[in-house]
């Protein structure tokens, strides 16, 4: 057991030892809800083409079935999946000319391993899963105090400079909330950006209540309202700007729920 960060250190590590990141399944356990997911991200670049390794999306609702005490159904599915592999059928991210019989596609391979179920590998090792108790979760929704306090505003924009940029959007926003700080690939752009800094054009846009000072070191994040954040997102939609996405920026409990940026 250990946090998510060395989690996906010591899960993807041996996944990459064994050929591909699109083996292994990972599990994070709590108190109160758990988490089954392939330690893989989900790849858009070769999405519907019919050729991802399904391996870690089977393996990880294994070990969900196996931690809601249903051991035999993970394991019928797991030893399915090593007859698959025992049978050379192996998707295109592990298959090698001198081993694999059949370069299985997406679909090929599932199904491969459906096939195969009720059935043990006659090489490789068996698998046997142990089940406990269906775990017993209490899920209370706590009761929060939740007080807006500002809005990040992400805007596409390919052509301005930062100083530009936020006179433009000063404008246009029309004194509804005021502009504190512009950020770029999380670096502070405006006010009193460092000259010289590779922008992107995806800015975020920092706007509070309109009495915060636009100098203020202390982060001073005053409550503001959600018709204010959306006649500010209004008039700058209609002012051309192109908005992409928001962000609240919330206190919980008077507890902030958002990062501060570079120098607040």
């Amino acid at each position: 057991m250990t946090l998510d960060l060395y989690g996906d250190i010591i899960s993807e590590v041996p996944a990459e030892l064994t050929g591909s990141a699109g083996m292994a399944g990972s599990a994070n356990i709590g108190d109160r809800i758990s988490r089954f997911e392939a330690i893989h991200g989900s790849a858009p670049d070769i999405a519907g083409q019919g050729f991802a390794n399904p391996s870690a999306m089977l393996n990880a609702p294994c070990m969900m079935l196996a931690h809601l005490a249903m051991p035999e159904k993970a394991q019928a599915i797991q030893n399915a999946w090593l007859c698959t592999w025992e049978a050379g059928i192996h998707p295109g991210d592990v298959h090698r000319e001198d081993v694999s019989k059949v370069r299985a596609g997406t679909k090929e391979f599932a199904d491969a391993v459906i096939e195969r179920l009720g059935r043990v590998p006659a090489y490789l090792k068996s698998v046997e899963v142990r089940g406990g108790e269906m775990p017993k979760y209490t899920y209370v929704r706590p009761t929060m105090k939740r007080e807006l306090r500002g809005v990040d505003v992400f805007v596409c924009d390919g052509t301005s400079t930062a100083d530009q940029l936020a006179e433009r959007l000063k404008k246009a926003s029309h004194g509804m909330l005021k502009l504190k700080m512009i950020t770029n690939r999380s670096v502070k752009v405006w006010p009193d950006g460092s000259p010289g800094i590779f922008s992107t054009d995806h800015w975020r846009y920092r706007f509070v209540d309109p009495d915060a000072l636009i100098d203020d070191s202390k982060a001073t994040y005053r409550i503001i309202g959600q018709r204010q954040v959306m006649q500010m997102l209004h008039l700058l939609t209609e002012s051309g700007v192109d908005v992409i996405k928001t962000q609240n920026l919330y206190l919980f409990d008077g507890v902030r729920g958002f990062s501060l940026g570079q120098g607040e």
